[in-house]
């Protein structure tokens, strides 16, 4: 079964790049259109501007949950991990590639408690999707005239039903009396998962006496996913789509729900599902715009947008985690760097 996991972990990749592909090959002809075009580098600017400042900010969440835990954790640290966590999301055969580095990361510097040290990363991503569903849902107030789709209907109602979840969940959790629940106590006394139990019990607690921890990381997150929403539109106005590109709300609305399938996506990085699912959107919304569009134009341009938004964010991290790799002491040592 070993060689079995690990030869569908790189299958992954050949499916990624398979759906691409097939992309590529169904629009070729839009797509070229787009590759003769001018580039408004101004926009392309602003939304390497944007992701960048959006992943610090996420970087910064993480930063503080684990400092909510009292964990031994630099800032710097943080960011480096998050670089390279990032990078490894595209590197690594499958989409917890980067998540497991940070994890390990972490959980390496801290003589205690290792298993709450890589609870932090699962806790940072749910910020991250718990985030994403309420502007969904939120946006979706002030645009509802797509509405009159059943499948925007449905995403809204999913991302109103995991909004009201997460949050009641949230909420639920920062409550004393959680603790006592029966069903806490009944965990902690099982044979191997008892001791996981209480120190993620006792974490639970932590947090619950610095309840601004939680609240500035659940601030931050929203602030780092509206830059990040607002660098994919400006990935997209920059190359001057004209009326085939979904307007700025529109892009705030539904490009969630594409990031959210991509992160579920059993393939690197989301490669290929982020790509499908803002062709679809592209499409969906083209069919109610004011102007005529053919869809083939409205998907070639959501194929376009996706891939631009895609090479901004991997260039992002490349950058990001060559420069802290090459710059700390200890990278430098590894890669026979450092003088002797």
């Amino acid at each position: 079964m070993n060689w079995l996991k690990k030869t569908w972990g790189w299958l992954r990749w050949l499916v990624a790049l398979g759906i691409l592909t097939y992309l590529f090959y169904l629009y070729r002809d839009q797509y070229a259109d787009f590759i003769r075009r001018e580039i408004d580098f101004t926009f392309l600017g602003i939304g390497v501007v944007l992701a960048t400042t959006a992943t610090i900010l996420a970087f910064f969440r993480w930063y503080l949950l684990a400092r909510g835990q009292k964990l031994v954790l630099r800032f710097r640290e943080a960011v480096r991990l998050g670089f390279v966590s990032n990078l490894f999301n595209y590197l690594a055969p499958g989409t917890a590639g980067g998540d497991i580095v940070r994890a390990v990361g972490i959980a390496r510097h801290q003589k205690s408690r290792r298993t709450v040290a890589a609870a932090t990363v699962l806790l940072d991503r749910l910020f991250g999707m718990l985030t994403l569903l309420v502007i969904g849902s939120v946006v979706a107030l002030l645009n509802q005239d797509l509405w009159r789709h059943r499948e925007v209907m449905l995403v809204v109602l999913a991302f109103w039903g995991g909004s009201i979840a997460g949050l009641i969940c949230l909420a639920v959790s920062l409550q004393a009396r959680v603790l006592r629940w029966s069903l806490f106590q009944r965990l902690t006394h099982i044979r191997f998962i008892g001791p996981v139990v209480t120190e993620l019990v006792n974490s639970l607690a932590l947090y619950q006496t610095h309840r601004s921890v939680l609240t500035g990381a659940l601030l931050i997150s929203l602030a780092s996913q509206v830059f990040m929403l607002s660098a994919f539109y400006c990935c997209a106005m920059a190359l001057l789509p004209g009326p085939a590109a979904p307007d700025y709300w529109t892009h705030l609305m539904l490009i969630p729900a594409a990031e959210i399938i991509s992160t579920f996506a059993p393939v690197p990085g989301g490669v290929g599902a982020l790509e499908g699912a803002v062709i679809y959107i592209y499409h969906l919304v083209s069919t109610t715009a004011e102007v005529p569009i053919a869809a083939s134009v409205a998907q070639a341009t959501g194929l376009a947008s996706a891939l631009t938004y895609r090479i901004v964010r991997i260039s992002v991290a490349a950058l990001g985690a060559g420069y802290y790799m090459v710059s700390d002491r200890s990278w430098k040592e590894r890669l026979g760097l450092e003088e002797s």
